[in-house]
């Protein structure tokens, strides 16, 4: 019994030992430098982190890292405005990377008052309107489509029947007028944009500061809401939408009202008690009396 506990004891000592020795061989300190592929100058701050794990570092000001990883891990570097790149370790101390732009998210077009800009171009203050999201809110007035969707822009409506909601882009203390300029495929349409269908929306952009507007001049004081309708594509095939919306109206408390004979005969009472003559519409013996029209 002594001699097979001694030779566990050594076994379990070996194991111990071998599986130490492996974990320290299995870590290598990987090195490398991560540039841009357009022009190959270093990226600083890009993540590097080690696939499925919090383990990760980021790259100094010249674009260098390290970091201790074995040869199964996959290092994924990652960076605002460029694609995520993953690479196996595997046998490699050194791994210099250049990542490529994200042209989806560069690539953007933005309308402004002076035509079209990329995304990355832009440097005015430029909200853009996703018109496919907007429109699954049902909306009768193209000034209910700004709601919620754009920071700083403010929607209120004063609750008379048909009036049109307010909508301020340079904040709620705007003296006089505060209704933005309406442009609708580069026409100027007003302050106004009523009778204007939200379903025949494209794109919606909003111009806040004074250098995204400054070709409408002082009508872009209050900010400017440029619309883009459909229209027809070129080698597409033809679709026909329909959109459509049903509503009920029920009075939930009908008030009972006076018909004409009931209507005829207080009026007479009131002029009787007051001494007076009945009105010829109201007087039976009258030949003008009034016998064939009820009014409810």
């Amino acid at each position: 019994m002594g001699k097979i506990r001694k030779g566990f004891r050594f076994f379990f000592i070996l194991m111990m030992m071998l599986g130490m020795s492996s974990f320290a061989q299995s870590q290598e300190l990987i090195t490398g430098m991560v540039t841009s592929e357009v022009d190959g100058m270093p990226l600083p701050g890009v993540n590097v982190i080690i696939q499925g794990t919090s383990t990760g570092t980021v790259t100094d000001i010249d674009g260098n890292y390290s970091i201790e990883a074995s040869e199964n891990d996959v290092l994924v570097f990652s960076f605002i405005g460029f694609q995520q790149q993953e690479i196996t370790v595997g046998t490699q101390t050194e791994i210099n990377v250049a990542l490529s732009e994200d042209l989806n998210a560069l690539d953007d077009v933005v309308v402004v008052g002076y035509g079209t800009q990329r995304r990355e171009d832009l440097t005015g203050s430029v909200a853009v309107i996703k018109a496919e999201e907007a429109q699954k809110v049902s909306n009768s007035d193209v000034s209910g489509l700004l709601q919620g969707r754009s920071s700083g822009v403010t929607v209120t409506s004063g609750g008379e029947p048909g009036a049109a909601p307010n909508v301020r882009i340079r904040g709620v203390a705007t003296f006089g007028d505060s209704q933005p300029l309406y442009i609708v495929d580069g026409v100027p349409v007003g302050t106004s944009i009523r009778d204007f269908s939200p379903n025949d929306i494209e794109s919606i952009q909003v111009l806040k500061d004074a250098s995204a507007g400054a070709i409408y001049g002082s009508r872009a004081a209050n900010g400017v809401v440029i619309i883009t309708t459909k229209n027809g594509k070129k080698n597409t095939p033809l679709k026909i939408s329909y959109s459509g919306y049903y509503g009920v109206d029920e009075v939930p408390q009908e008030i009972p009202v006076l018909g004409r004979e009931d209507y005829q005969m207080i009026v007479n009472e009131k002029r009787e008690n007051a001494g007076m003559p009945l009105i010829a519409g109201n007087d039976p013996s009258s030949d003008l009396f009034v016998d064939d029209i009820d009014t409810d």
